[in-house]
């Protein structure tokens, strides 16, 4: 099942902040969105949702995304934004909970489908075994988790995560990077907006490198993570040393 980005241009008031961004993402695989800050990498990651409009195509499996019913949008398109606040101190398996709302009606009982996505989803994210305690008494790498939850519970066919790893500590972010791979393995679809270069050498299959709104280069990590194309994109320089990329002076 792809996901069709076409000639996509958002305006947010007088400034341009993407533009002409055309690219075919594939299920089974991990994207990873990198580039300077204010390149347009959390921006995107709203417009493929329709959270903000913009001219061009976005398609899911062909059909555009801001065609599809919410609910429907919502059942296929899970969500990780940056912000990792949760408003209500509730218990831990009330906010996975939240993540079924798109299958359910209002004040409706859980079904027994819920209740399996919901175990499910607590089981892939090591979350179970702190359901019943509140969320203001959890780390955040814990919360991080919890909302990971979350959007797993709903069983989407892809996941858009927005800087997952901010906040935690390098523990916490190695495990979250596993479990995005171990979704994708599944063989649905992550896009993921990254700052570090190690992390997404981890973890992505591929790479789109944005810069000042614009595509820069999209394709397999290891052709995207030259330290040629990355010294365009940051404006410094970096080198090779394995597999790891250092910026350089």
């Amino acid at each position: 099942m792809g996901l069709t980005i076409d000639a996509l241009r958002v305006q947010l008031g007088k400034r341009t902040v993407l533009d002409g961004i055309s690219a075919a993402l594939d299920t089974g695989r991990v994207t990873a969105l990198l580039g300077p800050n204010g390149a347009g990498k959390s921006t995107l990651l709203r417009a493929i949702l329709s959270l903000i409009p913009g001219e061009g195509t976005v398609a899911l499996d062909g059909e555009p995304v801001s065609a599809l019913p919410p609910r429907v949008r919502a059942r296929r398109l899970g969500y990780l934004p940056q912000t990792g606040e949760l408003a209500w101190n509730i218990p831990a398996r009330s906010v996975v909970e939240l993540g079924r709302a798109p299958y359910r009606t209002p004040f409706a009982a859980l079904s027994e489908r819920d209740e399996a996505a919901i175990e499910q989803a607590m089981a892939l994210t090591d979350t179970a075994q702190f359901a019943d305690r509140l969320t203001g008494e959890l780390s955040g790498g814990e919360r991080a988790r919890v909302l990971l939850a979350r959007v797993l519970a709903g069983e989407p066919d892809w996941l858009l995560a927005d800087e997952p790893l901010a906040s935690l500590d390098p523990a916490h972010q190695v495990d979250m990077l596993d479990r995005l791979r171990k979704f994708a393995d599944g063989g649905r679809g992550v896009v993921v907006v990254l700052h570090e270069l190690s992390h997404a050498a981890r973890i992505a299959d591929d790479v789109m490198l944005l810069k000042a709104g614009r595509l820069l280069a999209h394709g397999p990590a290891p052709e995207v993570l030259r330290p040629e194309l990355l010294s365009e994109a940051y404006g410094i320089g970096f080198e090779r040393h394995g597999p790891a990329i250092v910026p350089v002076r």
